[in-house]
């Protein structure tokens, strides 16, 4: 595959990424906007539990993986080890060790959240596993 080839390939899964974790952030943002009641004195009812997005990312990347691999196994494309070791490790450390690590180390003892920085870490963390999940789908589907 030429440099061009590739780079056009890894920009279009990069905005493939963008396009869906922004997507699925403004869709469930705006689906918990308007569907509680807002507090009195209050225009809306959102807390800063609600623009954590990186489980939502998360599933997503978990889904985009198991599709693609099988995917793969369903048109007799071996996928490369790496993507496939990969994978697996992406699904086992988002999907066990990041909601359990996120718990202890992000909420204080009466469950808020400690700081904004604990919500933008965690989705930067989960748009790498997104985005490593949507160039594994372009590299099998290449």
């Amino acid at each position: 595959m030429h440099l061009h080839a590739r780079f056009r390939g890894d920009r279009l899964a990069w905005l493939i990424t963008l396009g869906l974790a922004f997507g699925i952030a403004f869709l469930q943002t705006w689906m918990k906007l308007v569907s509680r009641q807002p507090p009195p004195g209050r225009k809306h009812a959102l807390k800063k539990d609600d623009l954590l997005f990186w489980i939502d990312w998360t599933v997503t990347a978990a889904v985009a993986f198991a599709v693609s691999l099988i995917s793969a196994i369903i048109k007799n494309k071996v996928p490369p080890l790496e993507t496939a070791f990969g994978a697996i490790g992406v699904l086992v450390l988002g999907l066990t060790i990041m909601p359990f690590g996120f718990r202890l180390v992000s909420y204080d003892d009466h469950g808020e959240l400690k700081s904004w920085w604990w919500v933008l870490g965690s989705n930067l963390f989960a748009l790498g596993f997104l985005s490593y999940a949507v160039m594994t789908g372009v590299k099998i589907y290449a």
